[in-house]
């Protein structure tokens, strides 16, 4: 009898060793990561993070800081291209809030100039390929965010959950929109701004990423004329360069400087960066602009891509834009926009939807809210920073 309690008391055991990693997890858990530069301790921005379980991505803010809602154990695997990639597993990750100190890639690795010839040529040729690779069709669902500026106001912000539904169709670009929920606040209602000036058109700027339209232009041999062309390599990465092209200093005109981070042996483009000194803001002249008119006074934007196996997809944007307009009695205004788009989960199955569900408006601050989860304060791909919060909070109140 006593052998018989011994063995049960024995499986007993066992059985609660191996049930404990399953109950602890019983629970949904929410983690918040900061990202600090392991020599520094300054906090890191732009760190990509996959939960390899649940296929969703995150990336850290200004702040270094991601939040996330686990329900079941799983890896998860930390990028930075300046930094070394890590994996961690979040059975490890016991506190509320943890510090992951991240290691640079060593200084001591100089970036070697490849060539400086031709190099129009190659960007050609880079942009045609990636656009052939990029993966359609598949549903992109983005975590979109917008802040709106006016005279060095916030005067409205919206941000929601978007699935982007790309089709595919030969040399042309197509997409639906579905909004699952959204969200914005104190809408201004100023008649001295049209109303196509409060935001970006959701389908065009993803159009204008799927079909390079920033950096087309610099692929023609005719910008050699204009722009200085450098093709470096990128220090701990052995697959990758980066091509730097500038503006020649004795052109005078409204022109960037754009660097462009890609696999040269898979031939796509995985990171595009774009702006414009503040000495050519005089130059500035964006009649032609479709969204804005009036004169620049700041303009950039950063675009990481990534490549997951055989999926090639746009996972990140930021985007600023600042013009001074001039309204009906001629006097000057100040506009500023930021808009960010963070694809969270990517799939090639389409769920089904009829073209009532469709999207139609050219973006989300026109509106009403539809606030189902707090999608925003956990799991949306963005955490907002503690100043763009107060923002946020102070745009909400006023409005109620």
């Amino acid at each position: 009898m006593y052998v018989f309690q011994y063995d049960m008391m024995k499986k007993l055991f066992f059985f609660c060793i191996f049930l404990y990693p399953i109950l602890s997890f019983s629970q949904t858990k929410e983690i918040v990561l900061i990202f600090k530069d392991k020599a520094t301790g300054n906090v890191i921005e732009n760190v990509l993070v996959t939960i390899l379980r649940t296929d969703e991505n995150f990336q850290s803010n200004k702040e270094g800081s991601i939040k996330f809602k686990l329900p079941k154990p799983s890896r998860i695997v930390v990028k930075h291209l300046e930094y070394k990639q890590m994996t961690l597993n979040s059975a490890t990750l016991k506190e509320a809030v943890i510090t992951i100190n991240l290691e640079s890639i060593s200084l001591e690795i100089e970036d070697i100039v490849i060539t400086n010839r031709q190099s129009f040529s190659i960007l050609k040729s880079l942009i045609n390929k990636s656009m052939k690779q990029l993966t359609a069709p598949i549903n992109l669902k983005i975590y979109t965010r917008e802040f709106f500026k006016y005279n060095n106001e916030y005067t409205s912000y919206s941000d929601g959950l978007v699935n982007f539904c790309l089709k595919e169709k030969p040399d042309k670009f197509a997409a639906d929109i579905l909004v699952e929920q959204n969200r914005t606040y104190n809408l201004i209602n100023n008649e001295k701004i049209e109303k196509k000036t409060l935001s970006y058109n959701m389908y065009d700027i993803i159009q204008n990423y799927y079909d390079f339209k920033y950096i087309t232009q610099l692929a023609e041999s005719k910008a050699k004329k204009k722009f200085d062309f450098e093709i470096k390599t990128v220090r701990g990465k052995e697959d990758f360069y980066q091509m730097v092209i500038a503006p020649k200093p004795e052109i005078e005109e409204f022109l960037p400087t754009v660097t462009v981070i890609y696999d040269f042996k898979k031939n796509v483009i995985l990171e595009l960066e774009y702006f414009v000194e503040p000495s050519r803001f005089e130059f500035s002249d964006v009649s032609n602009l479709k969204v804005i008119k009036g004169k620049v006074f700041n303009s950039t934007f950063r675009a990481l891509y990534i490549l997951d196996g055989e999926d090639y997809f746009l996972a990140s944007t930021k985007e600023e834009i600042g013009v001074m307009v001039k309204d009906k009695k001629n006097e000057e205004n100040k506009i500023e926009i930021a808009n960010y788009l963070m694809t969270t989960r990517h799939s090639r199955k389409f769920v089904p939807y009829d073209k009532e569900d469709v999207f139609k408006e050219k973006s989300l601050i026109n509106k009403k809210n539809s606030i189902i989860t707090d999608y925003w304060e956990a799991n949306s791909g963005l955490l907002l920073t503690s100043d763009e919060k107060k923002i946020v909070d102070n745009l909400q109140l006023n409005e109620d």
